[in-house]
């Protein structure tokens, strides 16, 4: 089968994230079983204009606000008639091909950006973005649709009316044949966020909350992990002061695929609070190292944290009541043990082969006309 795959960034984008990971270790399985894979992506400094990454024929031409209008053109001049499948993967802003694509095509959602955009975006943009996003949907309302938790499908459903497959994700990494024992992990109780450092992720809201922990887990720290911009860690810093815990938060920057392994491995909990995910890959990685999350009550964390079983749901979005979580779990030793045990058990079903698997049988069995 010949593949396109139209998103705005590839796995090299220096803005890449959960969803290019997802995107690409799909799409390398899919070139070891035979099939052929394109990804027409933007450009970004010093990349090149072409490559191949593990089989897959990257292209890349224009920039984030461009490239979906080079898509356009790049199809009608080259491609017209070429694929057998088109992935439509709509981060933000889509790429319309249900005007412009006879091929047989799927809608890839990650996540919707809905409140999203009040967080990463400035007046009026956000809000004009979030009054687009259910209007452009209706362009996707005869194309098959592929997501990646019922979180988002229910979102989906709202807009769309044609079927949401959900196919959850795989991750990177094997998990551990037990939970690690106390002595494998941080001397002092720790607390870890990993991701980027941006507001939609509510970093903040996690550093307010490790101050009230302190109150009751005086020895409490908190490991953060990712990319962020000078601006906003000034941002965090600056509160970190304000609540002088300067020696229990720890920036750590971006770091490799073993260090995030090692991190997850030694740290008590990981902590996510952000406006919403499409699933939170993060959170399956850390299972797989025996550390269960404290996740706020939003779409993807609420499905990939069993409530209870592999983490602790908030019930209440506020730093006091994640607070309380955390402390809950770091004191009731107990309580940490059969998270851990539930979380590392919950982690072995996910795999990027059951997910390359299950996404190609979507695309394998997509009507010729939609």
């Amino acid at each position: 089968m010949k593949i396109l795959i139209l998103n705005w960034r590839d796995i090299n984008h220096p803005a890449a994230g959960g969803a290019e990971v997802l995107t690409f270790e799909v799409a390398k399985r899919w070139v070891q079983w035979g099939h052929e894979v394109t990804w027409f992506t933007a450009g970004f400094p010093g990349c090149l204009p072409e490559e191949k990454l593990e089989g897959i024929q990257i292209i890349r031409r224009g920039k984030q606000f461009t490239v979906h209008y080079e898509a356009f053109r790049y199809y009608r001049r080259y491609w017209r008639g070429y694929f057998d499948v088109v992935i439509d993967e709509i981060n933000t802003i889509p790429f319309f091909t249900p005007l412009y694509i006879r091929e047989r095509k799927v809608a890839y959602f990650n996540q919707l950006a809905r409140e999203v955009w009040f967080y990463e975006a400035s007046f009026p943009l956000n809000l004009l973005g979030y009054l687009l996003e259910p209007i452009y949907l209706r362009f996707y309302r005869n194309t098959p649709i592929v997501t990646i938790s019922e979180s988002t499908q229910r979102d989906l459903n709202r807009f769309a009316a044609n079927k949401v497959h959900v196919v959850h994700p795989g991750f990177s990494g094997i998990p551990l044949p037990e939970v690690p024992l106390p002595a494998e992990k941080a001397k002092k109780p720790t607390v870890l966020y990993m991701g980027r450092v941006v507001p939609s992720k509510r970093v903040m809201d996690i550093v307010k909350s490790i101050h009230l922990v302190s109150k009751q887990v005086a020895d409490v720290q908190l490991w953060i992990a990712g990319s962020t911009t000078p601006t906003y860690l000034a941002r965090l810093e600056r509160m970190i002061r304000k609540y002088q815990i300067e020696k229990q938060v720890f920036f750590l920057g971006k770091i490799s695929f073993e260090e995030r392994q090692m991190l997850m491995k030694q740290a008590h909990l990981l902590v996510m609070a952000s406006v919403r995910e499409g699933w939170g890959l993060v959170v399956i990685e850390a299972n797989a190292m025996g550390t269960p999350a404290v996740v706020y009550k939003v779409p993807g964390l609420v499905d990939s944290v069993q409530d209870g079983k592999t983490g602790l749901v908030c019930q209440q979005n506020t730093v006091q009541n994640l607070a309380d979580q955390v402390t809950r779990v770091l004191i009731d030793h107990t309580l940490r043990e059969k998270l851990a045990e539930g979380a590392l058990e919950w982690s072995r079903q996910f795999t990027w082969e059951t997910n390359a698997v299950n996404f190609l049988n979507v695309l394998e069995t997509l009507d010729d006309q939609e």
